[in-house]
């Protein structure tokens, strides 16, 4: 089994590519529609409320915080069982990134173009002059960069780290595009193997036991290898508020109680993250006020009270417990016994599962400051998709050039040559050539980087073919160009430059 998960930019062709893809291969297209309607009936999830999370409409990414999180969960949950249950398939849209990284079966590809070639295509059609297509590329772009933050531990919804494959339609072309994502199907690093296949299901069992977590309201990450769950709490908040919806529950249940609330005590740290051996019963200023006042409460206030404590023992809890008039407040003084027992209940709720031989529990590296860090990540994503002056060329990732069958190589124009060789260091260039001086780009390229070799790309009638051979061009094809000979030269351009580099 080998599936394509496909993300993109908007105004990047997306449509016809993933279309085209599914053609060739004959494999399934399977878009977020289908993906948010299989979440919406497993967890039984509003499905508008779901596909809000994608909307550029809506103004802001979705929802917030753990019910978003909850979401995230049972998409993911949805893919899982795609991918379990399905052969072959083509995943397009925001829920491709939901499936996992670390399968050598899953070959994941990112579309986009350049901000100039996106709202090109934005107004081919005329349904949108160029400030409207730049205003919603803006607000697009924002979504798919929530996304990417909420998913991924990246900023950059368009970061080489996410995928195999960067694709930029524009320079390509729909046609050509496709054939280089189908072509990469026969790469030898992408196969399918049984311990490819073992992944796949602990990632299956993996995103069950968090869907069924969230189910519970808790906000937990789940890892799996073979069978064995390791759980994490990823927010400090989030886990205080399950935790004191707990004792709310529990508390409301008395018989006496008018009403319930719930803080945090004067020696409540949240840096606490085990259980303290037993001890004596502290005292503080907070606890010899709420006794203070049970002196003048009055004998239903003070029998509930010790009720209450009897049922929440300090030493299992850390919670005080203070009663006026039959309103109950509860003070959460210890952080390491709130964890121990959101530990228990949680791993009780995963242990219960099929397919469960065993679970870790502990704490994310971001549970102490995971507000924080979510808001610094969101403005460094934003500053990323501002900057329109990046360049995207075709890039493979290092999994994908291990794989023999083809080198790196990047496509440039004559304008723009040498912006990003110095990022990509590609063993082959494809030069677009420009309608005019095409022989000086070319003699400057070659002047500044002789091992590179350079694929000349040409639509002008004349001497151009034999005057760039001899510039050191390694060929010069003429547009358009067939997709079977160009994949050829490629492959031999690169054949050269690792023979002349690796003697």
């Amino acid at each position: 089994m080998t599936a394509i998960t496909i993300f993109n930019g908007c105004f990047c062709d997306a449509r016809p590519v993933a279309e085209r893809v599914a053609e060739i291969t004959g494999y399934r297209l399977v878009e977020d529609r289908e993906i948010v309607a299989d979440a919406a009936r497993l967890s039984g999830l509003n499905k508008a409320m779901i596909a809000g999370m994608f909307s550029v409409e809506a103004g802001e990414f979705g929802m917030n915080g753990p019910d978003r999180n909850q979401v995230v969960s049972w998409l993911r949950h949805a893919v899982a069982r795609k991918l379990a249950n399905e052969k072959n398939l083509v995943f397009w849209g925001y829920t491709a990134l939901l499936a996992p990284r670390d399968c050598g079966n899953i070959l994941s590809v990112c579309l986009v173009n350049e901000t100039n070639d996106r709202v090109w295509t934005a107004c081919r059609d005329g349904e949108l002059t160029e400030p409207e297509a730049r205003e919603f590329m803006a607000a697009d772009d924002r979504v798919r960069g929530e996304w990417v933050v909420c998913v991924t531990e990246r900023n950059d919804p368009w970061s080489e780290a996410l995928y195999d494959m960067i694709v930029p339609v524009g320079a390509l072309g729909v046609r050509q595009s496709a054939y280089l994502i189908v072509e990469q199907l026969a790469n030898a690093m992408v196969r399918d193997s049984a311990a490819d296949r073992a992944r796949l299901e602990d990632f299956g069992l993996a995103a069950e036991v968090q869907a069924e977590l969230a189910r519970h309201g808790h906000d937990v990450a789940v890892s799996a290898r073979a069978g064995a769950l390791t759980l994490s709490l990823e927010s400090h908040d989030s886990t205080l508020k399950n935790g004191t919806r707990c004792l709310f529950d529990k508390v409301s249940e008395f018989k006496g109680v008018r009403g319930v609330e719930i803080g945090t005590g004067q020696r409540y740290n949240p840096n606490d993250v085990f259980q303290r051996a037993a001890c004596d019963r502290p005292h503080f200023a907070g606890e010899a006020f709420e006794d203070a006042e049970c002196l003048s409460a009055g004998a239903e206030d003070i029998a509930l009270t010790e009720t209450i404590r009897a049922h929440l023992p300090y030493d299992a809890w850390g919670v005080s417990v203070f009663v006026k008039d039959g309103f109950v407040s509860l003070a959460v003084n210890d952080h390491g016994k709130l964890l121990d027992r959101m530990a228990r209940r949680i791993c009780g709720l995963a242990t219960a599962m099929d397919g469960v031989t065993g679970v870790e529990f502990g704490i994310g590296r971001e549970y102490h400051q995971g507000a924080a860090c979510a808001r610094i990540r969101r403005e460094r994503c934003l500053a990323v998709l501002a900057d329109d002056k990046r360049k995207f060329v075709p890039t493979l990732s290092p999994r994908l050039r291990q794989g023999g069958e083809m080198g790196s190589f990047a496509l440039y124009d004559g304008k723009s040559a040498f912006f990003t060789m110095d990022e990509h260091d590609p063993e082959v260039v494809l030069l677009d050539m420009p309608t005019s001086h095409g022989t000086d780009v070319l003699r400057q390229f070659k002047r500044d980087h002789p091992e590179t070799e350079v694929l000349v790309l040409s639509g002008r009638e004349g001497d151009d073919h034999e005057a760039c051979l001899n510039l050191g061009a390694f060929a010069c094809l003429k547009k358009p160009v067939n997709t079977a000979a160009l994949s050829e030269t490629i492959r031999a351009a690169c054949e050269k430059y690792r023979s002349i580099s690796c003697p």
